[in-house]
Formats: structure tokens, sequence, C-alpha cells
């Protein structure tokens, strides 16, 4: 585990701060982050922090509990495929520090499970969190919330880290991939069970891009993913190093996407998960300051 240098104060406070103010408890499984929240009527549900959705959503099952409208269809496009939802309000959701209207789209979530196997009322994107300071607590098991803050600019100053960039809604930074430019998301909701390696997913044409007319051989394994839109098999090749801001991985393994669902588009870009940055101990996800901060090295 890293941990902040105790020769700055000044930057050991400040991430404590983070970590603190506004925080909730949180459950940590395959690496994503599940949080307990308000949906309106006092009920305490499991909720999927997703910094790779721009828009929340909501369980169908909950809606018919909560007697929610149907506001009108629309399409969803995920990591796999483009499916039909549909949206709703919720006048008053409660997360934390956090009270606020919530647009969600609307779909079964039946075979998303939680913590312990519980049942998951919804998603939470950047439609709730996306003007503020997002603090993941992996070495605690919490989540934070906070408003733009001195503290938050603190830690960008002392801490290691990257601009990042608003891309429709969804982080996205910019590294190095053996010495290569690459353009990334961080997804917050992409799972992965627990592995020595990082693990970087690229689109094809990103991953081209990184052979540059080399062969890439026979892949090390192939895995089976799901997500919006269905399932699908991912094959796996590897990487000399990888470099993000100031922070460095040696050996990383790439995940190719075939081009459906968002990956069809040609200007779409891979991305990473928390299991990037867990062994940080916190990542500090600044919206409006434009920036993914880890703490200093030890």
């Amino acid at each position: 585990m890293i941990t902040l240098l105790a020769a700055d104060p000044t930057c050991a406070a400040a991430f404590e701060t983070l970590r603190t103010e506004g925080s909730v408890e949180a459950a940590y499984v395959a690496h994503v982050a599940f949080v307990k929240a308000d949906a309106g009527d006092g009920t305490p549900r499991w909720f999927l922090v997703d910094t790779g959705a721009n828009r929340s959503a909501l369980d169908a099952g909950v809606v018919r509990t909560l007697d929610l409208p149907d506001e009108g269809g629309t399409r969803l496009e995920g990591t796999v495929g483009v499916v039909e939802v549909s949206s709703t309000t919720l006048p008053r959701f409660t997360l934390g520090p956090v009270t606020m209207r919530l647009s969600p789209t609307v779909s079964d979530l039946a075979r998303l499970a939680g913590p312990q196997g519980d049942p998951v009322a919804g998603i939470l994107g950047s439609d709730l969190f996306g003007d503020r300071v997002l603090t993941f607590d992996f070495e605690r098991s919490r989540l934070a919330l906070g408003p733009p803050s001195r503290a938050a600019a603190t830690a960008a100053g002392c801490g290691r880290g990257v601009a990042m960039t608003d891309d429709n809604g969804i982080p996205r930074v910019k590294g190095e991939l053996d010495g290569r430019p690459v353009a990334l998301r961080y997804d917050s909701g992409a799972g992965i069970f627990d592995s020595p390696h990082l693990w970087i997913n690229l689109s094809q044409p990103q991953h081209a891009a990184f052979l540059d007319g080399r062969d890439p051989g026979e892949p090390l394994q192939v895995l089976g993913g799901s997500g919006t839109g269905g399932e699908v098999s991912l094959p796996v090749y590897k990487a000399d190093r990888f470099r993000l801001g100031e922070i460095e991985w040696a050996g990383p393994r790439l995940i190719v996407q075939p081009p459906q669902g968002y990956f069809a588009r040609p200007e779409a870009v891979g991305f990473v998960g928390n299991a990037a940055f867990r062994p940080f101990g916190v990542i500090v996800v600044d919206y409006p300051g434009g920036r993914l901060t880890v703490p200093p090295a030890d």
C-alpha cells in the first residue's frame, strides 16, 4: 500500500479532508464501489458508482415499487451493444451529503449483483457527481463526495496524477503505452478479478496503432465479458509499460474490445477501471478541477 508522505503534513491533511468530508461507507466488489442511498422512500438500497456512465440508471423493479412515472424511451449505448430503455424522474435522491432531483434511465438490473449477492437498485453516473470531487477510498472502504475545495487543489499539487477532460460526462485522460500516446476513459464501473497486472481496455483501432504494423501474435488468453447490450469475447495481449502522468506500471495486459456498442464508433477510446488505482489506497476524481490524483509515493 502506498502511504502519504509524513514529511508533508499539508499534503497529508488535504488527502485526509478529501477522504472524510462527505464520506459514506462503500463496499468494493471486483474493485467496483457500491454505496447505499435513499431513492426517496427512506429505504437504503445498493447503488453502483460508475464514472463510465454519463447518466444514472434505476432498476425497473425499484421504479414499480416507488410508483415512478414512465417518461418515454431512449437509446442507451454500452460497451457491448445498444439497447432501448425507458426513463423516469426521482424527485428526491440522497447519497450522503448530496440530495438532488435525478432523471435516470430505467432497465432490468436483476442480473447485476451487489455486495454478498444483494440486489442492486441502480447505477450512479456523472449526472449525480459530475460537478463535485469524488474520492474513492479503497483503503478504508469508503467513498466521499465533496464540493470544489482548497483541499482538492492542494492534493493535485502534491500528489501524483494526470489532467482529465470531459468526454460526454466521462473522465478522459492521456497516457503512454510503450512510449506511444493513448487516450483512455476512467470507468470505475468496470469490474475485474484480483491480479498483479494492470488491465487496460483498448479499441481495435487503438490496438492496431499500438502495434504499428507489428504482428500481435496469439493472445495470452481470451476473457468473457458482459455489459450493456450483451456478452463478448475479449482477446488479451501484453505490453511493456504504461505511464499515466507521474504514475507508471510494468507489464500491462491489453484487453481488445470488438467493434460493438460504443466501440463501433471510429472515435471510441478504451478505458481503465478502479483496479488500476486500488494499490494506491485512494484516487481523487476532481471533476471541476479536471484532474485524477493519487497520493505521493512513500
